[in-house]
């Protein structure tokens, strides 16, 4: 693998240093996109279709920015942990873990912290989780996620089927203040309370 991906034609040469460069160093910048309707949301993901250097590694890494009031709405990944750090300005993170951490009949809470620059979380494989920027200051937040699989997939809660709606924003796990309106009415309340508190804050 590290042969086709790091020689030439011939197998026996190393690339030149500019195309050597080009399949080993990852620029999240390069490769950033845009969040829809997110006013200041960006992601950059490498994983192995982004960057075929991680292939076999069982690892991808996301680097994002959330912006003002932005929301990651409920989601697991069905197939990966996740390591979430906060390289900038803060996130407030809510999350539960499965059926069985305060005894077998007993329901699990949610619990919900904040991290702060340079501080970070574990989401264990398969646990729900969601983040939102809901910082005084109203500045974006940069994060760098990074997964236990080159392909973690995400899947997003909802608390009740949906019966119509914008699908394409139901589909999604990121939201700006548009997109949030579209999820309001299944998006558990003391979420779209903190939404709603930053919204009202940040104008």
């Amino acid at each position: 693998r590290y042969q086709k991906l790091l020689t030439d034609a011939s197998g026996s040469k190393l690339l030149s240093d500019e195309d050597l460069a080009k399949a080993t160093v990852y620029d999240f910048n390069q490769n950033a996109g845009s969040i829809p309707g997110s006013q200041g949301g960006m992601n950059s993901v490498a994983n192995t279709r982004s960057f075929p250097f991680l292939f076999g590694a069982d690892l991808s890494v996301n680097l994002g920015t959330v912006g003002p009031c932005g929301v990651l709405l409920p989601h697991v990944h069905p197939r990966a942990h996740e390591f979430f750090v906060v390289v900038d300005n803060e996130v407030t993170f809510g999350t539960n873990l499965e059926i069985g951490l305060l005894g077998d009949r007993s329901p699990t809470p949610e619990f919900v912290g904040k991290l702060t620059k340079n501080t970070g979380t574990l989401f264990p494989q398969g646990a729900v989780h969601y983040q939102i920027n809901d910082s005084q200051n109203c500045k974006p937040s940069t994060v760098v996620v990074f997964f236990t699989s080159d392909d973690p997939g995400t899947t997003t809660v909802l608390q009740e089927p949906v019966g119509g709606g914008n699908a394409t924003t139901l589909g999604r796990r990121e939201v700006g203040r548009s997109g949030f309106e579209a999820v309001r009415a299944v998006t558990p309340p003391h979420i779209v309370k903190m939404a709603d508190a930053c919204f009202e804050r940040c104008n």
